[in-house]
């Protein structure tokens, strides 16, 4: 908890200075002046200004910020020349003043996966164990999956965003599959799912399961909250034997579990030297293949031998290309997941909110820097189309004003932005209840 907390507060906190400093480093080089610096809302807990009169506040709220520059409209001058304030500013340089916010966000995602690759790290190889339906018939497994719909993979992470950039778009996918035996590979088609899943993986949700070797039944991880936690179940607890059939090991564990949703289970368990009885009620959820049981447990993995992980890592050139194309890759995946989300293609069950960014930054923070920065950078991407995006009190709102004021070479009306500004208002508060309803049945 005390993870999570900090984690989101250091990512979302970070990510919005570096929003608001776009726009505060644009307006000061265009001659604006620049009355407020904020990060977070509410009553500031600490503020103080610099030479130039710009007062820089934190505020006690950490979910945003802004930058508050001189307008005549606002400040009762209207009448008077004023050469400093935003308003009497060209057209060109107020795009480029509110641009550079989302701008400064894609940079800083690029600098970030560019970081990530010169420092490189270990990943598991993608071994597939078992593929859906009657395509499991035409392979040969295990076998690492070498490319996804025509592209080169190297990672489950890779290929979890390929297979979500998918979802609507096809019924089926080719793969190519390079046995761990034999060498050869074989293209082979399997279905695209309809929808995600609220929490299932991208790689559960095609039917494909990773290949590892075996695991003992030896519990690592209790989800807090879940029915194995309220069954008594705890870490370092080896399963030894469900319904008096004895367990080999965590993928039968695992095959009996989702098998059983909403069943009793009686588990033999050794723990301390003694063997206990524990029943548990697999919880039942819906899944792409149907219903499954879940107890809300993750095992005791142990690292994977040298061939099954490879390192993941570029030179300083290289790695300036690798940021530049994960973050248009990401971006370009946000904007097509929104696209989805209002078509029909995609649940809008998969939007998140504060309370998901919680628990992910936290999650992450766990995990290792990698995935941390892995997640920043994400986040940080997000901020960027987010704020881009045509609604009025968005960044993206505004742009599309000045492109009409560009266009017609005369502002567009007040009443007509304040119009806008309203109705703005309302969609961005609808979409932050509807993603935090969603967050809230995620709990």
């Amino acid at each position: 908890m005390i993870t999570s907390i900090f984690a989101t507060i250091f990512a979302l906190g970070l990510l919005v200075t570096i929003h608001e400093f776009g726009h505060y480093w644009v307006a000061k080089r265009c001659g604006v002046r620049v009355l407020r610096f904020s990060v977070g809302f509410g009553k500031p807990l600490y503020t103080w200004i610099d030479k130039s009169g710009t007062e820089f506040c934190i505020g006690a709220i950490p979910l945003g910020g802004y930058v508050k520059m001189l307008d005549s409209r606002l400040d009762g001058f209207s009448s008077q020349p004023c050469v400093d304030a935003f308003d009497h500013k060209p057209v060109g340089q107020r795009f480029a003043i509110v641009a550079a916010g989302p701008a400064i966000n894609f940079l800083f995602a690029a600098v970030l996966y560019a970081l990530i690759s010169i420092i490189g790290t270990q990943v598991a190889v993608p071994i597939v164990g078992s593929l859906p339906g009657s395509a499991k018939l035409n392979a040969i497994l295990p076998a690492e999956l070498v490319r996804f719909d025509g592209r080169s993979m190297e990672s489950w992470e890779r290929i979890a965003i390929a297979m979500v950039d998918k979802i609507g778009d096809d019924k089926t996918v080719q793969i190519a599959l390079k046995s761990m035996d034999s060498g050869v590979v074989s293209n082979i088609r399997i279905p695209v799912p309809v929808d995600l899943v609220r929490d299932e993986s991208p790689v559960s949700a095609y039917g494909i399961r990773p290949w590892a070797p075996p695991i003992d039944a030896v519990i690592d991880r209790v989800v807090p909250g879940g029915v194995a936690e309220a069954a008594g179940l705890i870490r370092n607890d080896l399963i030894r034997a469900i319904n008096g059939e004895v367990v080999q090991d965590w993928a039968a564990f695992v095959e009996q579990v989702q098998a059983s949703p909403n069943e009793l289970l009686r588990m033999t368990v050794a723990r301390g030297g003694a063997l206990i009885e524990i029943s548990v009620t697999p919880e039942r959820r819906d899944g792409p293949n149907g219903q499954f049981g879940f107890v809300g447990l993750a095992p005791l993995v142990k690292p994977l031998s040298p061939e099954l992980v490879r390192v993941v890592q570029t030179g300083p050139l290289r790695a300036v290309w690798v940021g530049v194309e994960r973050t248009l890759e990401m971006s370009w995946l946000t904007i097509e997941s929104i696209g989805k989300m209002l078509t029909g293609r995609l649940s809008p069950e998969n939007l998140s909110g504060p309370l998901t960014i919680a628990r992910v930054a936290g999650d992450t923070a766990s995990s290792g820097w990698y995935a941390y920065l892995s997640f920043i950078a994400y986040l940080s991407v997000s901020l960027g189309v987010l704020n881009l995006l045509p609604i009025p009190v968005l960044d993206g709102g505004h742009l599309v004003f000045f492109g009409f004021e560009w266009l017609l070479g005369r502002p567009v009306p007040e009443a007509v932005q304040m119009m806008s500004v309203k109705i703005g208002m309302g969609l961005l508060m609808s979409l932050m209840f509807f993603a935090f309803y969603n967050d809230l049945m995620r709990l």
